[in-house]
């Protein structure tokens, strides 16, 4: 039998196998692990931005801080939940000096204000590289939505469209190519992402299942059905305007640059039907839309129908890290 491959995938499959989960109200290894405690719910959720595979060139430090936050905030978001405190894990390499550190330190705050919550406390150590971990808690009366689950029949939707970050991360020494309305937004996808909180606060108690994008739409796709038996029928290409001619420039179609870009940080979602209009109202309430691009079906796995109507099969292919 053949060795599996060194792959972020494999690690989290070994891991799996070797600490199996107690007392998580959330599916196992969920996109966050919850508890019941004093009567409420504790949920918390945590992620990494290492500055040598995660931060393009043209980031600022301070833009870096802003991110740290929001790709764990994301996770929470996902939940139906708001931030309620922060552990901060810190990594500098020798020399970074006070002038960049402090860069950083604003995006933080910019992030705590944005997101809300509190910064309890954390670590700093030294490292070959800048190294970020936030661990977001959240402490609340209200049931997470899990990850996966939904019925037959119930309607897959997402907060945004996709395709920008696959052109950006593409393309990322030579933006130029682009028109310039399309790099504006690109960089703005990628260096200022923003986590969908209050449309994900606003679909707690009508959404099934809720997962966010930043590993990709096909993968967060996947994780939508994982453990149910059922599949999902994607019949409306949520895609970004203007990618015209980044799509001629990459030589890449619409429906590759939209399920397999990441780091979009848009919430993938299942709604029950006869919820849809609640859970629409509720969202645009929060300022947000909601974008319906699919259907739980019987089919395991996820399917596509193009234009010419023929359904082929997504793949479940997204960013790995280590691979």
């Amino acid at each position: 039998m053949a060795r599996k491959a060194f792959s972020e995938y494999s690690i989290i499959d070994f891991i799996k196998k070797m600490f199996p989960q107690t007392g998580n109200i959330l599916p196992d290894y969920d996109d966050a692990w919850g508890c019941v405690l004093n009567r409420k719910h504790l949920v918390f959720a945590g992620d990494m931005l290492v500055e040598t595979t995660d931060i393009p060139p043209f980031m600022t430090i301070r833009q870096m801080g802003f991110k740290s936050f929001t790709v764990s905030v994301s996770d929470i978001a996902s939940k139906g939940l708001a931030p309620t405190y922060y552990y901060l894990i810190l990594g500098l390499p020798r020399g970074f000096g006070w002038g960049r550190f402090k860069k950083l330190v604003e995006g933080w705050r910019d992030a705590v204000s944005f997101y809300g919550g509190t910064l309890m406390g954390g670590d700093t150590n030294e490292s070959s590289c800048v190294t970020i971990s936030v661990i977001v808690l959240s402490l609340s009366n209200k049931l997470p939505i899990p990850r996966s689950g939904g019925k037959l029949g119930d309607i897959v939707a997402v907060t945004g469209t996709f395709g920008e970050t696959y052109v950006g991360f593409r393309l990322m020494r030579s933006l130029d190519r682009l028109p310039g309305f399309l790099r504006k937004r690109v960089l703005r996808k990628i260096c200022r992402p923003v986590a969908r909180l209050r449309e994900g606060i606003a679909l707690n108690g009508v959404a099934a299942a809720c997962t966010d994008s930043s590993d990709g739409l096909a993968v967060s796709l996947y994780n939508l059905i994982h453990g149910t038996g059922k599949g999902i029928l994607v019949e409306r290409l949520p895609v970004a305007e203007g990618l015209e001619e980044a799509s001629r420039i990459l030589r890449a179609p619409f429906s590759q640059m939209v399920f397999y870009g990441g780091e979009e940080f848009e919430l993938v979602t299942v709604i029950p039907k006869e919820k849809w209009g609640t859970a629409v109202k509720r969202v645009e309430h929060a300022g947000g839309s909601l974008i319906p691009i699919g259907r739980i079906i019987k089919r395991k796995g996820v399917w596509y129908r193009r234009e010419d109507g023929r359904t082929v099969r997504v793949l479940r292919r997204g960013w790995e890290h280590l691979k």
